[in-house]
């Protein structure tokens, strides 16, 4: 995906170095009640030459335990690296945001409509949100009380690595999704979906209409990418593929299949792989809001 030397969106709450690992990395002291409980064997040990060595090695045995050896040299060229990447995919991601909010203010000029842009929170581990807790483990995901879209920059290492959905494109479509539900959000559909919900008994049904949502916000990406292929000529041979793979990649079914060995249909809450690579795709060929009607059935 060409996307070097390009806007990048200034609507980003970058939190990473609130929540990354502190310096000592995972040193912590002693408790107190651990201190007061070894305290009388330590005090003998004060006592003599004999002592003071044991405490020095039982010190250094726990040092080299907690902390990591890079820090003890002056430079963790691991950390270093691993630094360097993650700023390199935030300017991506950053640029990726740019370009919905550009797509998205022309669509909504079109009909006549302003578009606010969500933020996007940059976090690692954990931080707060409008609707809770936001945890890594929870994958990238939008809060409409505060319309902000929070992202662990980690997870797009983890769809590399166990669902073989890599490049720089199936990350742009995570991000489009995700401002997808945004756009719905917007247009009043999360409103709508979660009232019809409410009125309904069976699990069953509601989540086939978070299905529903899903896959509209899947094809929502897919319209992005439309407009934004027009716009800024940004697709190179393969990135579609990686979209497709991606979306492909986090299905229902699939996921399930992956963690229990079966999947359970009337469980599903954000589609199959196919339903999912279909409307992604629908939307990039159609490239219209009207295209995504995934209620209709």
């Amino acid at each position: 995906m060409r996307w070097r030397d390009r806007r990048q969106s200034t609507n980003v709450d970058d939190r990473r170095a609130q929540t990354g690992a502190s310096p000592m990395g995972s040193a912590r002291l002693p408790s107190l009640g651990t201190i007061l409980f070894l305290w009388p064997l330590v005090k003998r040990l004060l006592r003599s030459k004999a002592g003071l060595a044991i405490l020095a090695v039982g010190a250094f045995i726990w040092l080299g335990s907690s902390l990591n050896p890079g820090s003890l040299t002056g430079g963790d060229r691991y950390a270093a690296t691993s630094s360097a990447q993650e700023d390199e995919l935030a300017a991506f991601v950053k640029t990726v945001l740019a370009d919905t909010e550009e797509v998205w203010a022309d669509v909504f000029a079109d009909a006549g409509l302003r578009y606010p842009p969500p933020t996007l929170v940059l976090y690692r581990g954990a931080t707060t949100s409008g609707c809770g807790k936001a945890d890594s483990r929870m994958g990238p995901f939008y809060c409409p009380v505060d319309q902000k879209v929070y992202v662990d920059l980690g997870f797009f290492e983890d769809l590399r690595r166990e669902q073989g959905a890599g490049g720089d494109f199936a990350q742009a479509y995570v991000l489009a999704h995700e401002i997808g539900h945004h756009v719905q959000n917007l247009a009043g559909t999360l409103n709508e979906v979660q009232r019809a919900q409410q009125r309904l008994r069976g699990d069953a049904q509601k989540n086939q209409l978070q299905v529903g949502l899903e896959l509209q916000a899947d094809c929502y990406a897919g319209v992005w990418a439309n407009h934004a292929q027009r716009q800024f000529a940004m697709l190179e041979p393969g990135d579609l593929e990686e979209a497709l793979t991606a979306a492909a990649a986090i299905g229902d079914d699939r996921l399930q299949k992956q963690a229990q060995g079966f999947a359970i249909p009337h469980t599903f809450t954000h589609g199959t792989s196919k339903q999912r690579v279909t409307w992604f795709a629908r939307g990039v060929k159609d490239g219209t809001l009207a295209a995504c009607n995934t209620f209709e059935n």
